[in-house]
């Protein structure tokens, strides 16, 4: 798939487990095929916590999650400009603080597309389109 395309939480969570099969499959392929991909801090730190805390993993599986993170993508920048942007998305599209991040990063990072579990499939955030890899 050709393009940039910032990589939410969700789609790292369900390739690093086995829970999901299907969902771990869709990711996985999904993931292979994006040539350029990318994700914040928050992706990261997100992606640790709930493999530590919902999928019971261990310190040695964390630190490999996180390489086949950071090995695999472009690491957006982090800045105040960047938290002041997504403060602006949270009055405009009434998006969680959370997610309102995910859509700053993506959007300062020049991506095209944020595939992400958590929005609605086709939404726009300007020339940012969310794809969710697992919509019906």
């Amino acid at each position: 798939m050709t393009g940039r395309y910032f990589v939410d939480s969700n789609v790292w969570i369900y390739q690093l487990s086995d829970d999901e099969p299907a969902k771990k499959e869709r990711a996985g392929e999904s993931l292979a095929s994006m040539r350029h991909k990318v994700i914040s801090w928050q992706v990261v730190n997100e992606v640790c916590a709930n493999l530590i805390r919902k999928k019971g993993r261990d310190e040695v599986f964390v630190r490999f999650a996180i390489s086949f993170m950071l090995d695999s993508c472009e690491l957006a920048a982090f800045s105040q400009e960047m938290l002041e942007n997504a403060s602006d998305l949270r009055a405009r599209h009434s998006v969680s603080f959370w997610d309102s991040l995910v859509v700053a990063a993506a959007l300062e990072a020049g991506c095209d597309f944020l595939v992400s579990e958590d929005m609605q499939d086709g939404k726009r955030f300007g020339a940012l389109q969310v794809k969710n890899l697992f919509a019906c």
